[in-house]
């Protein structure tokens, strides 16, 4: 396996380059070459030398794990050597998402013609008493709607499907799933599965109109607002300057020293810095950055402790390891994140701000935000049906909007353009957002195998033990496994979403 794994060394090489250089346009706004590393690696899997490698060793009688290593780089390096289309539409279509990521990065939102951060829209439909201006900063996030689809995200849309096809797949969702190894059915009856939960959830909704705005139902522009009144803790003015001491504080609670781990952060806001919250695993176990925003917020150290998550993973795995780790499931990642983003409801985190005072609001606002993320399983599918229909406009998204959730949740179309752009994930990552949801189905599955394994209500009653849990039975075989896989290996049972539901 020497010479696979120097193969796999010197890909490894170009891929933290490329995220260094991502880095540095996510953080400052500045390409200082993107496209022409994305090239240089392209090169290198189109290299046929390099293939007739990873086929020289596919054809070998190998143990298991060196079969699964062989497994991961020959599904990446394949579609690089089935036509000269494929790899030039590749290509193509890097330049435009690039492009586009530029555009996303460096656009600010405007209201009443003033420049707003996505973290003061956030605060506004968050505190804001006047449901007006709530409505106002809720469609100011439109207003990237139209900048993107005159980028060419229309385009971006046609050249992923065009792709699909000459890869001899139905769809490019179809072709996705197939990339990260998941079943083509997998979503199959996710509406059936959520439909009977869907009307307890407009019925909660609609009791918490009531309660906190005296309307029948909640709009968009009143979620943030309704949760802040559910939980006003959330929204607590917290001092950020000492936020690595409570992160690293509370990852020792279960064996983990973030010191130990070369882990960047940078936090604040500021002129052409992506606005949302991301990870770069640089180099898994030698190198992760976070970004983030935040305005001293209390509810604000969820996207850290998330991000954080990302890191800690990223640092438990084997720097040894460049082919498994390659083969780590998105879901699995995400779902370690959302684990721990989840414990800014948990006494275990929330002791270092409040006493037990806030222990009634905390546990109702995370049943409540169980609930109500049923909501967004219509960004997910969204994001399927880009795929699935001709696309040649706007209108023909927000067509696409408004049917998908008055079938999903029963909502009535509004007459202004929805927000959807904002949400990078459809031009920079696309068919992932469902990795957010399963990686929370991931979560319950691990924690109520976890219960019954150690005979606990909670994770906090033995959380070394929880870590000890998660680094042995998760993350170390991760690579090893295809997801649905090592979820069964876990849980003893197939994936569904009964984890979540029930």
């Amino acid at each position: 396996m020497e010479r696979l794994l120097d193969m796999a060394k010197k890909l490894d090489e170009m891929e933290t380059n490329i995220s260094k250089l991502t880095w540095v346009q996510y953080t400052a706004g500045y390409d200082f070459g993107i496209e022409e590393a994305y090239k240089k690696m392209n090169e290198f899997l189109e290299d046929k030398k390099n293939y007739e490698l990873v086929l020289e060793y596919k054809g070998k009688d190998l143990n298991p794990e060196d079969k699964r290593r062989v497994e991961i780089v020959y599904n990446m390096i394949k579609p690089y050597h089935l036509s000269k289309e494929l790899n030039d539409l590749n290509l193509e279509i890097q330049k435009k998402t690039n492009e586009l990521s530029m555009i996303l990065n460096t656009f600010r939102f405007k209201i009443d013609g003033k420049e707003v951060s996505s973290v003061e829209i956030a605060q506004i439909l968050s505190n804001e008493e006047d449901r007006d201006l709530r409505k106002k900063a809720y469609f100011a996030r439109n207003q990237i709607n139209k900048p993107l689809a005159d980028g060419g995200f229309i385009d971006l849309i046609n050249l992923r499907k065009e792709y699909a096809k000459a890869y001899g797949d139905k769809n490019f969702v179809e072709h996705k799933l197939k990339m990260n190894e998941l079943s083509p059915s997998i979503f199959d009856n996710w509406k059936e599965d959520l439909n009977p939960y869907i009307d307890t959830l407009n019925n909660k909704r609609g009791e918490y109109a009531r309660r906190f705005i005296s309307e029948e139902e909640l709009m968009p522009w009143d979620g943030a607002y309704v949760k802040s009144k559910i939980a006003p803790a959330l929204n607590t003015t917290v001092d950020m300057s000492k936020y690595y001491d409570y992160v690293r504080n509370f990852f020792l609670n279960f064996g983990i020293d973030i010191d130990k781990f070369n882990i960047t952060y940078d936090i604040f806001s500021r002129k052409n810095k992506s606005e949302w919250g991301y990870n770069f695993p640089i180099k898994n176990g030698v190198d992760s950055r976070i970004l983030a925003n935040v305005k001293n917020k209390y509810h604000e150290y969820g996207v850290l402790l998330h991000e954080t998550g990302h890191g800690v993973h990223s640092f438990l795995l084997d720097p040894e390891e460049i082919i498994l780790n390659a083969g780590v499931s998105g879901i699995v990642t995400e779902g370690i994140a959302n684990l721990f983003g989840g414990f800014l409801y948990d006494e275990l985190f929330y002791k270092n701000f409040f006493d037990s005072s806030v222990k009634e609001q905390f546990e109702e606002m995370q049943e409540y935000e169980k609930l109500d993320y049923l909501r967004f399983v219509g960004d997910i599918f969204l994001d399927h049906e880009l795929y699935k229909n001709d696309i040649k406009s706007l209108d023909d998204i927000y067509n696409l909007y408004f049917k998908l959730n008055g079938e999903l949740f029963g909502d009535k179309p509004y007459n202004e353009e929805p927000p959807f752009a904002y949400r990078i994930h459809y031009t920079t990552h696309p068919i992932y957002m469902h990795n957010y949801f399963m990686g929370d189905v991931t979560c319950e599955m691990l924690k109520k195998v976890f219960y019954k394994k150690y005979n606990v209500n909670s994770v906090a009653e033995k959380p070394k033990e929880f870590g000890d849990f998660l680094i042995n039975e998760v993350i170390r075989p991760s690579g090893l496994y295809k997801y649905e896989e090592l979820f069964e290996r876990i849980s003893g049972d197939k994936f569904s979403l009964k984890w979540y539901l029930e």
